[in-house]
């Protein structure tokens, strides 16, 4: 569903009585929604009314039935009503189960560092302890100790995210913020919103960082309101940064923080420490090391490599995929992040480039194999391979190299992707058609090289 209300009743109600809750993409496509729902092996999904059509399309390829909560009136059948479940007397609420903190929790999809989306298991310890790690005084620019004043937090960043699943909703919560959601950014609501409730605090990434900026209808008198703003999911531009403040207000504290959904949240900008560029410094009981991406030996702060994390809110691992496991977490327990950065002497992070193949696009994780096993169904297309592009607006978008067998145009292949691929994951970053591609003696393609012939 969009974010709504009835979203944080059945994610934490489910939590609560020691159900999984796997969040879903609402702009998923049928067959990106079945996958998911195999591979997670769900029993029941919750769906917008809105968006029957395709659930009646997943439902027909589906392995086991499924019982189906609508979102409103729906025209499946058997499907419920959630409001007509919330408001019946008659029904009796659950009994809260007991559960450890190593019991599974949440299983939001990530692609890690490559690859499609995999279900990564999320414990309720892991995501207790980042609640408590992210609400430390020495991270959280909220007002809420201040009993006089209550935060209220804008909800318009995905509820299927882990940035809108832990730091928006479940810190909100747990610090006493009131949430105003918004179903999905449409910019005439979303400036109506920020007129109408006085946020104190705003949750971004760089593409709405981008709108506030150059938007002509948000004023300085917008955010009057606004003391702190955090930014994540993807690398901030200190130019954007700085023109945020020279339109609204020097005084506005700017943190970003970085993370992923396999390790949650690890860094944030210091609440008394702001420093623009960089990715913070670790969160309580969270620890790192830089290693080299060639010989994998450790490095000294200043030197760059790649990203390794352990924290006690990390994943357990990879849903029924001890492969793709192994592939992330090492034996000795980190976490290899794909991200390639360094620590200053200070330990503030700045992430300069990344090993791992992922496109971010609007802050969301694109697997460019994925697109590519897709592409390849085509009958005119012979091979392909995509990567990420710069795009003003969404800060990455995907890019297609593609060997045809016979003319094939642009469009035809536009085409073909619209009803397989959710909007964030098509060829944004348009197509190119090419006669041969990078690739190693074995037959890998060489995503860099390939990156290379973009620029």
């Amino acid at each position: 569903m969009p974010n709504c209300p009835e979203y944080v009743v059945i994610l934490l109600g489910s939590i609560s009585i020691g159900a999984v809750p796997t969040p879903v993409n609402n702009n998923y496509t049928a067959a990106e929604l079945a996958r998911q729902l195999r591979d997670s092996k769900a029993k029941l999904l919750v769906s917008a009314a809105a968006l029957d059509s395709n659930v009646t399309s997943c439902l027909e390829c589906a392995e086991d039935p499924l019982l189906v909560v609508a979102h409103g009136t729906s025209r499946i059948p058997g499907a419920f009503n959630i409001f007509e479940i919330l408001k019946d007397p008659k029904i009796p609420n659950a009994d809260i189960v007991e559960v450890s903190n190593k019991d599974l929790a949440i299983m939001p999809y990530s692609s890690g560092t490559t690859g499609p989306p995999k279900g990564v298991e999320l414990s309720h310890g892991a995501l207790s302890v980042n609640i408590l790690m992210f609400s430390h005084p020495s991270v959280f620019c909220g007002s809420f100790a201040d009993d006089k004043i209550q935060n209220i937090y804008l909800s318009v960043l995905p509820l299927f995210h882990i940035y809108g699943i832990l730091v928006v909703c479940m810190v909100g919560l747990h610090t006493g913020a009131k949430l105003v959601t918004l179903p999905a950014f449409e910019p005439s609501l979303y400036i109506n919103t920020l007129k109408k409730h006085k946020f104190d605090m705003l949750h971004l990434v760089p593409p709405l960082l981008n709108f506030l900026v150059k938007s002509p209808d948000i004023t300085r008198e917008t955010l009057s309101s606004v003391k702190s703003m955090l930014v994540g999911a993807a690398p901030v531009s200190p130019t954007e940064a700085m023109a945020f403040k020279d339109k609204f207000s020097e005084d506005i504290f700017i943190q970003e923080g970085y993370g992923m959904t396999e390790v949650l949240i690890t860094n944030m900008t210091p609440s008394a420490n702001e420093r623009i560029g960089t990715s913070g410094t670790l969160l309580p009981n969270v620890m790192a090391k830089i290693i080299s991406t060639d010989t994998g030996e450790d490095l000294p702060p200043t030197h760059t490599g790649e990203v390794c994390l352990k924290s006690p809110g990390m994943m357990n691992g990879y849903f029924q995929n001890e492969s793709a496991t192994s592939s992330v977490i090492d034996k000795e327990g980190w976490i290899h992040s794909g991200d390639v950065g360094f620590f200053d002497e200070d330990g503030f992070l700045k992430i300069v480039d990344r090993t791992k193949e992922l496109i971010k696009v609007k802050g969301l994780q694109v697997s460019p194999s994925e697109i590519e096993d897709i592409i390849r169904q085509h009958r005119r297309v012979l091979d392909v391979g995509v990567v990420g592009v710069s795009h003003e607006r969404f800060g990455e978008a995907p890019k297609a190299f593609i060997i045809s067998k016979e003319e094939v145009s642009e469009e035809e292949i536009h085409r073909f992707l619209e009803d397989k691929l959710a909007p964030h994951k098509r060829l944004t970053g348009g197509i190119s058609f090419v006669d041969a591609l990078p690739k190693t003696a074995s037959g890998k393609l060489l995503r860099r090289d390939l990156k290379n012939m973009t620029l």
